[in-house]
């Protein structure tokens, strides 16, 4: 059995330090054998509060998989956000994270969402680079048939209905589609700041989504929290960890068999 956190939206800045306080002990009761950082590390893309996150992330156990989100660019930095705009997040956060994570039951693979600046008046939405997720996808397939394949991004690739943001992620839903062709198995994001888990149907692009909430004070009428994700040969498990009456408590399980999965259907 593979134990694995997700963690999105803390945004060192504005985290909430009562729950950051707590998180830690309950992490390490959980048995993680991977972390998974889906982004929004910090609020403004500040030195120092890059500099709190890693000192954060070097306490947690085992090994990191790690993406930026759009936070994680210079908020205040016009100059670094046009020519340099991950620059403080390559030196600082980046060294903490695997290019990619392997084991016998899961292989998961990292893939920035996140851009410094874009051709639209609103530079916070997502940009999915096919032709980066194929590369990536060809180092997943090279791992054994059996083992569930997961991306971690910032940015849902489409939003979730429960979601209380309703963007659109450029490529994102051509993303899904690929993915699922290519039977990957799911997509772990964040960004909304509310945790969600959706199995689309065979009708649909076929591929779980599953989104972790914020372990910051910008909350969209949820509480703080992350999910502990568990895989074994024959279940995909997802649980809801939330704060509530300064303490960790277990919230929605969402259950999965790996049998029903696309990937496994596909197998003659």
């Amino acid at each position: 059995m593979t134990s694995i956190i997700q963690f999105a939206d803390i945004h060192f800045g504005v985290e909430d330090k009562a729950a950051m306080a707590a998180v830690k002990d309950t992490v390490d009761g959980l048995k993680p054998d991977v972390t998974l950082i889906c982004g929004d590390i910090t609020q403004n893309g500040k030195k120092e509060e890059f500099y709190a996150a890693r000192d954060w992330i070097r306490t947690l156990s085992g090994p990191k998989v790690i993406t930026p989100g759009n936070h994680d660019t210079p908020m205040f930095g016009i100059f670094q956000r046009l020519f340099d705009p991950f620059g403080r997040y390559n030196r600082i956060i980046a060294p903490l994270s695997e290019p990619h994570y392997t084991d016998q039951n899961v292989c998961i693979m990292p893939i920035n969402t996140s851009r410094g600046v874009q051709a639209k008046t609103d530079w916070s939405l997502g940009v999915v680079d096919i032709e980066e997720l194929e590369k990536c996808v060809k180092v997943m397939q090279a791992t054994a048939p059996q083992t569930v394949k997961l991306f971690i991004a910032h940015h849902p690739f489409i939003y979730p209905p429960s979601s209380p943001l309703q963007k659109k992620t450029e490529f994102g839903p051509k993303a899904l589609k690929r993915l699922s062709e290519l039977n990957i198995d799911g997509v772990l994001t964040g960004h909304v700041h509310t945790p969600f888990m959706l199995d689309r149907q065979p009708d649909e692009t076929e591929i779980l989504s599953i989104g972790a909430g914020t372990l910051s004070v910008r909350r969209r009428d949820k509480p703080a929290s992350f999910n502990h994700i568990k895989i074994d040969g024959e279940t995909i498990l997802v649980t809801e960890i939330f704060w509530d009456n300064d303490k960790f408590e277990t919230g929605r399980i969402f259950t999965k068999k790996i049998a029903e999965l696309k990937s496994r259907r596909s197998v003659v």
